[in-house]
């Protein structure tokens, strides 16, 4: 078969006949413009959801904890036994080791009542080992408050970031602005924070046994966590503070941030059989095992995806293929002229199969072409927007998906060979001399 043939003789009758599939070529553009721009928006906020989870929260890549129970294994902070000193020593000691281990954060959670001398309500927070957890959180994230100053730079004794709501109940002057990252080369916006004067008085239940504590601490700073509902709550202190408010040496979970590139699986493995063979009874989580949001949101736009991929591929075979019967069933006498010159049925299908591919290429790159120039003009405009059940505004981001590009183009060169095939073949089970004779 003379491939230059081929090809000369496909390209030329695309300029000939493609005027005729244009309704066609709009059609699949359109629809491939769809996905590509669903498949970056998608990675985008995934990506973003990520750092939200592992940056923002502190998580890392791996959490350790203690689950008491089998419900323990599938939801965070349902029944976790707390890691006693010791256990922390031997822990400590095993990433301390491990070279693909950046930084390590206990973490002990605590709840009770909080008052000053106007009102008194309920708190849930935690303590935190306050310089790792600017580590885990990185030069974007570090600064978590919205108003005062975050733990890591305060110097007066038993500081307190309270959430928004929470500092609203207690009488402090709330901005209402959300948390957003530093940007590179960005100072982030510091705030004063005006709460009532006083003190503010903590009491909890001890652990072991039903006593009760208490302790005084200063408000130096307010966080936006991102949900209402936690705001309403949310208290954070040093990690000495919170154990002297327990009367524990324990801690809930340790946070691990890993080294880039570090494989989350191999790594988890790894300190899984250390941690068994030193004796200690931990279970290494990665950080998304259990984390719920994520999952969801990850299954609902994989779901969108998903049907508009197979939407796409639907309305584009199937414009395909209407629009081959229409141009080769009017060309059945070009084609039977073929064959009567010594052209083989082989090499028609061939011809056939290239004209639609050319054409469907060039509504896949014009679909393309489209969602990279939308692509750029989002990143570029920096829109921002509060979701549902979100207390502070999120980029609308669409990133780059190279790999979906690509494979959108194969697949749908692919379609339209078989599109082709199927009247080519219908059309070539006449005799010639029947097709030529005709009027």
């Amino acid at each position: 078969m003379n491939t230059r043939l081929l090809l000369s003789m496909s390209l030329c009758n695309v300029r000939r006949q493609g005027r005729k599939s244009i309704g066609t070529l709009v059609v699949m553009a359109v629809s491939i413009l769809a996905l590509c721009l669903l498949a970056g928006y998608m990675k985008s906020n995934v990506e973003l959801i990520q750092n939200a989870f592992m940056r923002w929260g502190a998580r890392g890549h791996l959490v350790i904890e203690r689950p008491a129970s089998g419900l323990a294994r599938e939801v965070e902070g349902a029944g976790q036994n707390p890691i006693t000193g010791a256990m922390q020593s031997r822990i400590d000691t095993i990433l301390a080791a491990d070279h693909a281990v950046l930084a390590r954060a206990r973490i002990l959670r605590i709840s009770g009542m909080m008052a000053n001398a106007r009102v008194s309500t309920i708190f849930a927070g935690i303590g935190q080992d306050v310089q790792e957890i600017r580590r885990i959180k990185g030069p974007a994230y570090e600064y978590d408050v919205v108003a005062g100053t975050p733990l890591w730079q305060e110097t007066r004794p038993h500081p307190l970031v309270l959430g928004q709501g929470l500092a609203a109940i207690l009488g402090c002057d709330v901005p209402k602005v959300g948390f957003a990252p530093v940007q590179p080369g960005q100072t982030p916006t510091a705030r004063p924070m005006h709460c009532p004067p006083e003190p503010l008085e903590l009491t909890v239940s001890t652990r072991g046994t039903a006593r009760i504590n208490a302790t005084q601490a200063q408000a130096t700073g307010i966080m936006d966590w991102g949900i209402k509902e936690i705001n309403d709550r949310l208290v954070v202190m040093p990690m000495a503070d919170a154990q002297a408010l327990l009367n524990t040496a324990e801690i809930s979970e340790y946070h691990v941030l890993l080294a880039d590139g570090a494989d989350l699986d191999a790594e988890r493995d790894r300190l899984s059989a250390q941690f068994k063979a030193a004796g200690l009874d931990v279970t290494v989580f990665r950080w998304s095992d259990r984390a719920a949001f994520y999952q969801q949101f990850k299954t609902v736009l994989s779901g969108f995806l998903n049907f508009i991929a197979i939407v796409a591929g639907v309305v584009g075979f199937t414009s395909l293929l209407n629009a081959s019967y229409m141009n080769f069933a009017q060309r059945a006498r070009e084609f039977a002229t073929l064959r009567s010159l010594g052209f083989t049925r082989r090499f028609v299908m061939a011809l056939t199969a290239l004209e639609n591919s050319w054409l469907a290429a060039a509504a896949a790159l014009t679909g393309i072409l489209g969602a990279l120039g939308i692509t750029w003009a989002v990143q570029v405009a920096k829109i921002m927007w509060t979701p549902p059940g979100s207390s502070n505004a999120v980029p609308v981001g669409v990133a780059w998906v190279v790999p979906v590009y690509a494979l959108t183009l194969f697949v749908v060169v692919i379609l339209a060979a078989l599109a082709s095939a199927i009247p080519t073949r219908k059309i070539l089970r006449r005799p010639i001399r029947s097709v030529l004779s005709d009027a």
